[in-house]
């Protein structure tokens, strides 16, 4: 959550139709699911809340990283380094990786300022070309993020090879900015095969 949002799971919860099931260390990745479902944590920090979702809609956990990264480069660094971390164990996994990196990846990802940071969009590529992430692309507003006139795409959503596999098409889309500086992102999946005619399992990155 936003770090000047006030703290009201309970709202949250209602608004969303969501159980509020906890927070990272930092308090500032909160998790809802849907009544029935679970989540197992594997690991958590300050900057990554990472671990294995189960739902009836699905036939086997999915592995989900939520992200609230720092502002600075250097503060960075154990992020990119943790995320490495996870991935070599999860070769062949299904994993969905979303939230506010607080980095562009590239300079169309940003308007408003010519503020030089190459470096931190190589630590951010370095990263997703060693976790093996792909970028499912998306549609809607093309940043996610404004402040006195700059305009950034923060936030996105990234996917497992494996995750192409399990699911048919996963699409992305920037919703309006209504009562933050940054705009929710909303990830639906089509499974490739229909388990129990339930909906399409959905991830916004406003849960966290």
């Amino acid at each position: 959550m936003e770090p000047l949002t006030t703290p009201d799971p309970d709202w949250f919860s209602k608004a969303l139709g969501l159980s509020f099931i906890g927070s990272n260390t930092s308090g500032k990745i909160w998790l809802f699911v849907e009544e029935g479902a679970t989540f197992d944590i594997d690991c958590d920090t300050e900057q990554i809340l990472h671990g294995r979702i189960m739902s009836h809609r699905l036939i086997s956990p999915l592995t989900i990283s939520a992200v609230y990264a720092k502002c600075t480069r250097s503060e960075r660094y154990p992020l990119w380094d943790r995320l490495r971390e996870i991935a070599g164990p999860l070769e062949g996994t299904p994993w969905i990786v979303g939230g506010d990196f607080n980095t562009i990846l590239s300079h169309r990802d940003r308007i408003g300022s010519d503020t030089n940071r190459q470096a931190e969009m190589v630590d951010f590529a370095e990263t997703i070309e060693d976790c093996k992430l792909l970028d499912p692309r998306f549609d809607g507003a093309d940043f996610t993020w404004a402040k006195n006139g700059l305009f950034e795409r923060l936030d996105r959503v990234l996917v497992s090879e494996a995750w192409t596999r399990v699911f048919e098409a996963t699409r992305v889309t920037n919703l309006p900015r209504i009562a933050s500086d940054h705009g929710p992102v909303l990830a639906r999946c089509k499974m490739s095969i229909s388990t129990n005619g339930g909906k399409a399992f959905r991830f916004l990155n406003m849960w966290i």
